[in-house]
């Protein structure tokens, strides 16, 4: 039986009310009631919280710590009203904490059973009256290489003002064309006329899809910008993208270099992002001010998350430090290790370990590390024309040898023999050095580092660079041409101050940045967790030292030199 006072409820909800009765029901059904006592938070800011919570009686108080780390009071949520429909559509950390004032009792409705019910029936999503902003995130366009908690804010172009440029050449011509094929037309009729004037048109439209490829895209996470080129101006060439985290941004500016540029004309600009390591440019975008709006509207959002997360863990710290919280479970122990593998497990392994010395993975897990090779197409480049033209020649001296043709059947055969031989070991031994020189160079990337390594063969010479992850300013790859499209290779530039690294040749270049910035932010977080925890033990320290002298030890009482 669902209850009267959750239905009527559901029906005053902006996001439920165009639902009839029975829908009203079924959604009901999904709801969980939920019990808060004084003080007591229903979600906290900055953390996940999938739900969507109505309030039946009490007092809900909904604070948010602003970027100042100044935690303000925004509203009291009165009976009746909800909280909470973004997080049933967006995966997204909550922007303000509820906390209750009073003995709180209200309904709960968790994502994962909203989810199941929308599967259920498919048609009830047309009508929810979704918050403007919220069905807005849901239209953004979503790209392969997005986080999964990663929204798009904004999908720019260029502004049309840089097409001007690259169409006066094909418009030039288009005209030139019609000129002279109006006294053409008697001649050669209609159809190579018309044909003859496609031709500029093509370029046209050629330039216009490269306009549109070149884009730009501000995201919850950082800012992205790809770079498309076509070949014959139709078939996929050369990409290029490039990531800038947004915690790295310190400050935009707006460079507006022709009259035409004002706001009350054109509207478009320069956006130049300062980070810590450097400036980053992006040319000829249109309404510049409202993407640096944005910029740092996400900027205040992170900062004001990451206070809340230090603020609400310093108080979780000092509730376990005050025995008001239980201390976190312990870790499961290790498993046991498995017993060694017999005879016939031995022989796989070696088998294995054949195959995998001929046919190294071009990307490879070890425990914590991927480590990458280069694609097979530089060990082509690499042997393209040395061993095989000398291995050709030593074949053709062998057919010589064997067939006694002039001059080598005046050489002595026993001469002739040694010399191929030695000939043939020398090759082997110089498509070995080729092939183990491809195969040393590995790029290797671990939780915190990553890690260049060129090793010749034979244990000759060993060059290693390695760069920490949070000096990395930003990652871009590039694909240099249709053929490297087909097999899927490419170059992965990664900007570190005081010099780039290149990661040449790397399979999937998309894939290997996308990991590179995956474990650069995690680094990044880990490393700022890390510091947060340090300056969260030592405030409770200082609590507990202060405590000691003015309350003295427990059991005690205070000392001789207490307030």
């Amino acid at each position: 039986m669902v209850d009267p006072a959750l239905r009527a409820a559901l029906a005053a909800q902006p996001l439920f009310r165009r639902l009839d009765p029975e829908e009203l029901d079924q959604l009901a059904a999904r709801f969980q009631t939920r019990t808060l006592n004084p003080g007591e938070e229903l979600f906290i800011e900055g953390e996940r919280f999938p739900a969507y919570f109505i309030l039946r009686a009490g007092r809900l108080a909904l604070l948010r710590i602003d970027a100042d780390g100044v935690e303000r009071l925004v509203r009291h949520l009165q009976p009746g009203e909800g909280v909470g429909a973004h997080a049933l559509f967006l995966d997204e950390p909550r922007d303000v904490t509820a906390m209750a004032i009073t003995r709180v009792e209200g309904w709960l409705l968790e994502r994962a059973a909203f989810e199941a019910l929308l599967a259920e029936r498919p048609g009830l999503i047309h009508r929810l009256e979704i918050p403007p902003d919220v069905e807005a995130r849901l239209r953004a366009p979503r790209f392969p290489w997005l986080e999964p908690d990663e929204q798009v804010l904004a999908a720019i172009h260029r502004h049309w003002i840089s097409l001007i440029p690259v169409l006066l050449p094909p418009l030039a011509l288009l005209l030139v064309f019609i000129v002279l094929t109006t006294f053409l037309v008697a001649q050669l009729g209609w159809w190579p006329v018309l044909f003859l004037n496609a031709i500029p048109l093509v370029f046209l439209g050629a330039q216009v899809w490269n306009w549109w490829d070149d884009q730009y895209i501000l995201t919850t996470h950082r800012i992205v910008h790809i770079e498309r080129e076509r070949w014959l101006y139709v078939f996929p060439g050369p990409e290029a993208r490039q990531d800038m985290p947004l915690d790295q941004v310190q400050g935009v500016q707006i460079l507006r270099r022709t009259p035409l540029a004002s706001p009350y004309l054109l509207d478009f600009g320069d956006i130049e992002v300062d980070a810590f390591t450097g400036r980053v440019s992006f040319a000829n975008l249109p309404q510049p001010e409202e993407i640096r709006r944005l910029i740092y509207e996400q900027l205040d959002r992170l900062r004001a998350l990451q206070q809340a997360r230090q603020r609400y863990r310093l108080q979780r710290e000092l509730r376990r430090r005050l025995g008001l919280e239980l201390p976190p479970a312990e870790a499961e122990p290790a498993p046991t290790p498995e017993p060694p593998p017999g005879w016939w497990g031995r022989l796989l392994l070696i088998l294995r370990a054949v195959l995998r010395y001929l046919l190294p993975p071009i990307r490879e897990e070890v425990g914590d590390r991927i480590i990458y090779r280069k694609h097979w197409v530089a060990l082509i480049r690499s042997l393209l024309w040395g061993p095989p033209l000398a291995t050709g020649l030593w074949i053709l001296g062998w057919l010589l040898h064997l067939h006694h043709v002039w001059p080598v059947d005046r050489i002595e055969p026993g001469i002739r023999w040694g010399a191929l031989i030695l000939i043939g070991i020398l090759l082997g031994v110089w498509w070995w050095w080729r092939y183990e020189n491809w195969r040393n160079d590995e790029y290797i990337l671990t939780p915190s580092q990553l890690i260049l390594s060129q090793r010749l063969p034979a244990l000759m010479r060993e060059e290693t660079q390695t760069a920490s992850l949070n000096r990395i300013q930003s990652v871009e790859y590039t694909i240099p041409s249709l053929l490297a499209r087909i097999l899927g290779y490419g170059h992965v530039l990664v900007r570190v101050p005081g010099g780039d690294f290149h990661l040449r040749y790397v399979g999937k270049p998309r894939q290997v940045q996308q990991e590179i910035t995956r474990r650069m932010e995690a680094y990044r977080r880990r490393l700022q967790e890390e510091e947060a925890a340090r300056q969260r033990r030592h405030i409770v320290d200082t609590l507990a030292a202060y405590d000691r002298l003015r309350f003295g030890p427990p059991g005690i009482g205070p000392g001789p030199h207490a307030p």
